[in-house]
């Protein structure tokens, strides 16, 4: 995807919102900049962890762009679990 946006007085740029759509980007996730030569490069930082989320009848890996080592699949399958059975219970 390629875009033009423009800068503000401010300095500011709005993200479209395809793109943060497309990669989840939320009010409150950090971006980091990196700056090599005449190039601006924003990499998302997750203010939160990656999980598993259900689209439809399939689970998805909700970090865009990162691979999940089978221990964070676990981890995040196992707090899943968790959440689920508090809510079962009530408590």
């Amino acid at each position: 995807m390629k875009v033009c946006i423009p800068i503000d007085k401010a300095g500011r740029v709005v993200l479209p919102k395809a793109v943060r759509e497309r990669l989840h980007l939320v009010a409150g996730d950090m971006l980091e900049l990196e700056l090599g030569g005449q190039q601006v490069s924003l990499r998302a930082r997750r203010s939160a962890p990656a999980r598993i989320i259900r689209e439809g009848k399939r689970a998805v890996w909700d970090a865009p762009g990162e691979f999940a080592t089978l221990e964070e699949i676990e981890r995040s399958v196992a707090r899943g679990r968790g959440e689920r059975d508090v809510r079962a219970s009530g408590l």
